[in-house]
C-alpha cells in the first residue's frame, strides 16, 4: 500500500506579498547562493486575478566538475532556461 503524504503547513511571521517580493528580488545575484552567477529574465506574466504569476529566466550556473573533466572542456558555467510558476 502507498503511504500517503501530506506536506507541512508553512506559517510565515511576515506578510506573503513580503516574502515572495523579497524571493524574486534576491535573483540576480545571491551571495548566499555562490553557484548561482546570473539570472535575466526573459519573459513574466501574470494572471487576470493576479494570482498566479509565470516568470521565464536565462540563468548561469557556476558547474561543479572534476578538474580532469574541466581541462578537457574548457566549460565553467551552464546557461539554463527556468521557469517558475507562482
Amino acid at each position: 500500500m502507498v503511504q500517503e503524504y501530506q506536506s507541512p503547513v508553512r506559517v510565515y511571521k511576515h506578510p506573503f506579498e513580503l516574502i515572495m517580493a523579497a524571493y524574486t528580488r534576491r535573483f540576480p545575484k545571491c551571495p548566499l547562493i555562490p553557484v548561482f552567477v546570473d539570472s535575466e529574465i526573459i519573459n513574466e506574466s501574470q494572471s487576470k486575478d493576479g494570482s498566479t504569476l509565470v516568470t521565464e529566466r536565462r540563468c548561469v550556473i557556476d558547474i561543479e566538475a572534476p578538474r580532469l573533466l574541466k581541462r578537457v572542456t574548457p566549460v565553467t558555467l551552464c546557461r539554463a532556461k527556468v521557469s517558475k510558476q507562482s
